[in-house]
């Protein structure tokens, strides 16, 4: 039998631990800090931010993106339900673009379909778009861009599963072609923090923002 997740915990893992529960911090500490500046400098992008999980940095990228009552997200029709229910939490509503059968990720043809039909005939367009990795391949962000940059929504992209991938010669999180993009650290994710998430970002402006938003505002 083929297990869904079996997570790597090694003793040096334990002692790092250890050494945390033993320190005076015990969330939000400098480990927090180190680990931000690693995970950014290894998928070449300016800002890391963590979470407790895959699902708050979605919550909170959404909330960042300026995505609340009445506003519409379109998302992967294949994907963790954390996915929609992100732009949910912020009042908004979601509807869902069909996958490619080939790589179960958003296919481009048919997002380019459903706004261009959108546009035809005077509905609402999305404020955002969410393509998913799914099982660790990037989705055709490239050309999602484009179609962001013509009709106007900001992207962010669910890489929960795909820390450590490559598209187009860089790394996954580097947001080349998105504004923000959300890494899982779930059990059954490349790594494991028991649970967390991040949300990686070139936009200065948008990492500050997201960190306040992590701590309710306070500094």
């Amino acid at each position: 039998m083929i297990p869904y997740g079996r997570q790597n915990i090694s003793q040096e893992d334990i002692n790092a631990v250890q050494e945390v529960l033993g320190s005076p911090y015990l969330t939000q500490g400098p480990r927090v800090r180190e680990f931000e500046l690693a995970l950014a400098a290894y998928v070449g992008c300016s800002k890391a931010v963590v979470t407790n999980s895959a699902t708050s940095a979605l919550h909170l990228a959404c909330l960042a993106l300026g995505v609340g009552l009445d506003d519409l997200v379109w998302t992967s029709a294949i994907s963790f339900v954390a996915s929609a229910n992100a732009a949910r939490y912020c009042g908004a509503d979601v509807d869902f673009v069909d996958i490619d059968p080939n790589t179960f990720n958003m296919s481009v043809v048919a997002l380019e379909q459903k706004l261009r039909e959108v546009r035809k005939t005077g509905g609402k367009l999305p404020k955002v778009v969410i393509p998913v990795a799914m099982a660790g391949q990037s989705a055709n962000m490239k050309e999602i861009a484009d179609l962001g940059d013509e009709f106007g929504f900001k992207i962010l992209e669910d890489a929960s599963h795909a820390l450590g991938a490559t598209y187009r010669g860089s790394r996954v999180g580097s947001c080349s072609f998105s504004d923000i993009t959300v890494f899982s650290f779930h059990p059954v994710k490349m790594i494991t923090t028991g649970e967390g998430g991040a949300c990686v970002t070139n936009d200065l402006e948008l990492g500050a923002l997201i960190e306040r938003l992590r701590s309710h505002g306070i500094t």
